[in-house]
């Protein structure tokens, strides 16, 4: 278990992490595809249920 624990310290310490920017726009991003996807889903859904009202 130790040399299991030290390794991952190791490769902690090598890992490069994103800086406050990097993560902001990152976060950003994804906050951003997902209203997307869901404005667009709500669209479609909405789309299908007004088609299936026809009937």
């Amino acid at each position: 278990m130790k040399k299991f624990f030290g390794e991952v310290v190791y490769e902690l310490k090598e890992t490069t992490w994103p800086t406050a920017k990097e993560m902001r726009k990152n976060t950003l991003t994804v906050f951003g595809v997902v209203a997307f996807f869901a404005v667009f889903f709500f669209g479609v859904d909405s789309f299908i249920t007004f088609l299936l009202n026809l009937l």
